[in-house]
């Protein structure tokens, strides 16, 4: 979902609790590699990867699935007072009955204040997490966390400005180099880690008019500077050197798993964005060019987030189409890059649809199906937040959205057949 309603809606909630939650650019080379105690890679990991020809693998094998997004499964973990909470088990168990292969999650905080266990007491941080890997081992859940969920926390945590994520000499991106080489190297062995995504639609921050319009949020109790400027904006330029410096980081300690940016849907005028500061919607080939962009190298899958809005915002310039045709037109571009369509966010909101959701969500599973998407993640499960904000959330505490899972798990039955 659009990273402003996700801002707006945990901003909401945490400041209702009153605690924390649980939701110029330099070269672009990569650093010195100074990880003398780090023991050398292995030749293959277990996970997903990607073959010569684009094919999605797991463990080896061609493989295509739909799991879930189960966002604050482990950060949940992090707000006061909760370090022995293992409600999560509970939500995987019930994946695990219904057939969910994985999860797509946040690994650290969302704000500056959430990343306080981890910089702080970094024994407690990784106890909770190892706690949290064993489980899906246990359940037999495979994993796609998420490192840096909210775009802002990291340059916030260091004193920079956002566009730092443009500059691989910052104080952000020695964090960033940090960060996963901690989680990276410790989970690399482990068969419940399926690949490594950057963050959230960052693509939807980049390029937008204005000095001093569509800046990142103002919430100093919550770790935030108490002022932004042109300074907090990125570009495609900074989009690609923080997503190259992630995948590169990563590669440096697990060479085969998947590496993901987290990118939704880029907007109806991406490429025109880019190139003309302007809001004229891109081409249907335009698209297709833009998603290869924003999906640079070594990335080495291609990711978007659909929902049913999506299409409403109109794409493209030269023909209309709906979420189906937005399917397509990605897949056409995923196997013109040879790299597999990771179909990061998808769902219907009751909310916004009513009675017509049913009808909207078939309407995505039927297209995600019928087009051999490879992987795609359903947003969103045990997401309290979301049970009435957006009426999306599936839970053991919802019967009424049931039905999702249940025929998310048919999907999933005929793609193993």
């Amino acid at each position: 979902m659009k990273m402003y309603k996700k801002w707006s809606l945990i901003l909401v909630g945490l400041l209702a609790f009153g605690g924390s939650y649980s939701c110029s650019k330099g070269p672009d080379s990569t650093p010195p590699d100074d990880d003398t105690n780090v023991p050398p890679k292995a030749e293959h990991y277990p996970g997903l990867s990607v073959s010569a020809s684009g094919q999605l693998l797991l463990n080896g094998e061609p493989y295509r699935a739909i799991g879930v997004n189960y966002f604050n499964a482990f950060i949940r973990t992090l707000d006061d007072g909760q370090q022995n909470n293992t409600s999560y088990r509970t939500g995987l168990a019930y994946l695990k009955e219904r057939n969910i292969p994985f999860i797509r999650f946040a690994i650290n905080g969302y704000w500056p204040k959430n990343w306080d266990r981890y910089l702080n007491n970094p024994d407690a941080y990784f106890q909770q997490l190892d706690a949290f890997v064993a489980a899906a081992e246990e359940f037999g859940i495979g994993l796609i966390p998420s490192f840096f969920w909210h775009t802002p926390t990291v340059p916030d945590l260091v004193g920079e400005p956002v566009n730092r994520w443009g500059d691989t000499g910052s104080k952000t991106h020695e964090l960033m180099q940090k960060f996963i080489r901690d989680v990276v190297v410790r989970y690399r062995d482990s068969p419940a880690i399926w690949g490594w995504e950057q963050g959230n639609e960052v693509n939807l921050l980049v390029d937008l008019p204005g000095d001093n319009d569509n800046l990142p949020p103002i919430v100093p109790e919550l770790g935030t500077p108490t002022t932004r400027s042109k300074e907090d904006k990125l570009y495609t330029a900074d989009l690609l050197v923080m997503m190259r410096a992630f995948a590169r980081e990563v590669r440096k300690y697990d060479g085969t798993r998947i590496v993901i940016t987290g990118n939704a849907i880029q907007r109806p005028a991406a490429r025109n964005l880019w190139k003309n500061q302007s809001w004229t919607k891109d081409t249907r080939s335009q698209f297709i060019e833009m998603l290869g962009v924003q999906n640079p190298d070594p990335i080495d899958v291609l990711c978007t987030h659909v929902y049913p809005a999506s299409a409403e915002e109109g794409y493209f310039s030269d023909a209309s189409v709906g979420v189906e045709g937005l399917i397509r037109a990605s897949m056409e571009a995923a196997g013109e890059l040879k790299k597999p369509l990771f179909l990061g966010e998808w769902g219907a909101q009751e909310a916004k649809y009513g009675t017509e959701t049913r009808e909207k969500f078939m309407e995505l599973l039927e297209a995600i199906e019928d087009n051999e998407v490879p992987l795609s993640a359903m947003w969103v499960f045990d997401y309290p937040p979301h049970d009435t904000e957006e009426g999306i959330n599936v839970s053991p505490d919802n019967g009424p959205r049931e039905y999702m899972l249940q025929e998310i798990r048919k999907v999933n039955e005929r793609m193993r057949k």
